[in-house]
């Protein structure tokens, strides 16, 4: 998903200052992961991505408030870290356990650019736990 994008914002920069670039597309992706069970504070320039994203295409950056932790969810061999509502959050203590495949509702909303590095921001509003395997 991101490598489309990555080409669109290396392709964009003529003097690679620094920037932020929004996607248009505002739909979410439905994404199966595997939860890994750790979380920490929101990366600093995401949360500012989601809260610049909510300005421009909402006119309001309130949305950020819903955000503070990222989660850490394993797609194939790649390892992410995913912003995730508070809401929807509150409910990985008792539908997840560490391992467990999940579906995500991920919605990629824009990257920050510096130093040929982009910063990827994403938000997850939604999950549904899939059966862990030799459950019942």
């Amino acid at each position: 998903m991101t490598s489309d994008a990555d080409s669109m914002i290396r392709g964009a920069l003529i003097d690679k200052s620094p920037s932020q670039h929004f996607m248009g597309d505002q739909r979410a992706t439905l994404a199966k992961v595997i939860y890994k069970g750790d979380s920490r504070p929101i990366d600093p320039i995401r949360h500012r991505l989601i809260a610049e994203w909510g300005m421009s295409h909402m006119r309001d950056s309130s949305i950020a408030a819903d955000f503070h932790r990222e989660y850490l969810f394993q797609e194939g061999e790649k390892l992410l870290w995913l912003p995730v509502q508070d809401t929807v959050a509150t409910f990985f203590p008792k539908e997840l356990r560490r391992g467990q495949p999940v579906s995500l509702y991920v919605m990629l909303i824009g990257g920050y650019y510096a130093d040929g590095v982009i910063t990827w921001a994403f938000i997850v509003n939604e999950f549904k736990g899939e059966p862990v395997a030799g459950s019942s």
